[in-house]
């Protein structure tokens, strides 16, 4: 089998899907897991039709087991708002949102909180579950992750949207095992209840030691500065609703999560360096390797990230080890494991994207690679001698261009319902930023990684490498608010429905293939968008 992974993910992704629609009890799921595995292990002749219902019945119940209330002291079983003092551990280092209504710029602190006791006045009993928390203004940073702490707040579900189609903040943070809010007025609602003598993680260390060493040099802590510790550090406070826009608005908001380009670009410098000095793949994937992970874990254990770096540790894992090399079984192995350690996220945008955007790669690149082959193709019959100089060049410098306008409109062809879907936005000029911006991100995000790396031991490649991702940053918003204000840049469109997903997919993949425009099925098919067009536009 060509690609063993994918049928395997397949098969468990199914499994989630029907744990989404249908959830039967719990029992009779472990029960049916556990005998299809028993009859696998004693029916050799079987074992390999068992195999696909078994992977179904894991997914299925993986997630139903996430999702269905299991202890007495789940905070599902509390009804309606409740005035309350809870008890435990914060997961993360609190982080700091700033929101801007009108001209009047204000403040929140989130953090996810797994909590321990509540008490509803006096007495206290013991609770499980997660609580998104949120402060007004800023914490002080005697609070970061692992610190045991009291709260008090208003403690109520999540607020859902107020309208149809806006962002529905609830089954946000429902597929992050969170049911409830905690809204506390400040930092007099919050008590450490710990005698933490450790300091902060290494992970807050690390990001402020960061942050220092990208601003040495740099005059003032300005836009640009703050950009710099989000796309390198997954800093969000910069991201605020003023600077996030034009990145949403032309389709490059990506850049600043810590996502494949980051991690593709981390392994790609450190294998070229070490492959400079003949080092052997053996060793190399075994440097990269935990590198990558390093450099996960120091930005804070993001989910992107680690979706990112689990699917290039498999990438280089295979490469190190000679294997051959295929996108798509490389793609169902990452998703596979990262599904099996967190169903939820199938069911997440950032998932979503990610996953569809390497998938749409994978599978339109070859067929628009093809075609911009034969409209770059010259007469077979030329020699090569007879070519110029200049010739030569700017056939290459073409290829180089419409290879990376390739990879742009593959990506952007399968993420466009998506898009409309999460965002309710439909952008053509995406095309054209991320073919410009996309790497100016990358020369910006070398600078910083060389800064990071020059540190303190040699200040002036520091400042150097500073001075120059400032203003690659400085020129990626500039060309982003740019490329937003040229007309039709992008468009506010409705959330498109199931039919309209497996129509544009249809369509997309039957013209990508082949299939749809093969001779005897041309008229049929033109018959079929005239329809649809006519559907649509009524």
């Amino acid at each position: 089998m060509k690609r063993p992974l994918l049928p395997v993910a397949l098969c468990y992704v199914g499994g989630l899907l029907l744990a989404e629609a249908v959830q039967p009890p719990l029992l009779f799921l472990f029960v049916g897991a556990c005998s299809l595995l028993l009859l696998a292990c004693f029916w050799a002749r079987a074992r390999g039709l068992l195999l696909w219902p078994l992977l179904v019945l894991v997914g299925w119940t993986n997630l139903a087991s996430r999702t269905t209330v299991l202890s007495p002291h789940d905070l599902r079983l509390i009804i309606g708002p409740v005035l309350a003092t809870v008890r435990g551990t914060l997961e993360e280092t609190p982080s700091l949102r700033v929101y801007e209504q009108g001209d009047r710029e204000t403040s929140r602190t989130l953090v996810p909180l797994s909590i321990t006791a509540l008490a509803r006045g006096e007495t206290w009993q013991p609770a499980s579950g997660r609580v998104m928390v949120t402060t007004k203004g800023s914490l002080p940073s005697d609070f970061f992750a692992g610190r045991e702490v009291e709260i008090t707040g208003v403690l109520a579900p999540p607020p859902s949207p107020i309208a149809p189609g806006l962002f529905d903040y609830r089954t946000y943070l429902t597929r992050q095992g969170i049911h409830y809010q905690l809204k506390s007025e400040g930092l007099r609602d919050w008590r450490a209840v710990d005698t933490n003598t450790n300091g902060p993680p290494f992970t807050d260390r690390f990001l402020a030691w960061a942050q220092a060493t990208l601003a040495r040099g740099l005059p003032e802590q300005d836009e640009p500065l703050r950009l710099m510790w989000a796309m390198t550090l997954g800093w969000k406070t910069a991201l605020s609703g003023e600077i996030n826009e034009p990145f949403m608005r032309s389709g490059t908001m990506h850049i600043f999560a810590i996502s494949g380009l980051h991690i593709a670009l981390i392994a790609g410098i450190l294998v070229t360096l070490l492959r400079v000095v003949r080092v052997p793949r053996m060793w190399c994937g075994l440097v990269v390797i935990p590198l990558i992970w390093f450099y996960t874990a120091a930005t804070g254990w993001q989910s992107s990230a680690i979706r990112s770096t689990v699917m290039m540790t498999i990438v280089i894992g295979g490469w190190s080890l000679r294997r051959p090399s295929d996108l798509l079984n490389s793609l169902a192995a990452a998703g596979f494991v990262i599904l099996l350690w967190d169903p939820q996220q199938l069911f997440q945008a950032s998932f979503q994207l990610s996953f569809f955007v390497v998938l749409s790669i994978a599978l339109f690149m070859p067929p628009l690679e093809k075609l911009r082959d034969r409209l770059l193709a010259v007469d077979p019959l030329l020699a090569p001698d007879v070519m110029t100089g200049w010739q030569r060049t700017w056939r290459a410098g073409t290829r180089l261009l419409t290879a990376s306008l390739v990879t742009s409109l593959a990506a952007w062809l399968g993420s466009l319902p998506l898009s409309a879907y999460y965002f309710h936005l439909f952008s053509p000029v995406t095309l054209l930023a991320n073919l410009v911006i996309v790497p100016i991100s990358s020369l910006a995000l070398m600078c910083n990684l060389g800064s990071l790396i020059c540190g303190g031991w040699l200040p002036v490649a520091t400042e150097l490498f500073n001075h120059s991702g400032w203003f690659c940053m400085l020129s990626m918003v500039k060309l982003s608010r740019w490329a937003t204000e040229l007309p039709g840049a992008y468009y506010y469109v409705p959330a498109p429905s199931a039919f309209t997903f497996l129509i544009y997919y249809g369509l997309l993949i039957g013209t990508m293939s082949g299939w749809l425009w093969k001779p005897g099925r041309r008229w049929r098919t033109t018959a079929a968008l005239l329809l649809i067009a006519l559907f649509y536009g009524g």
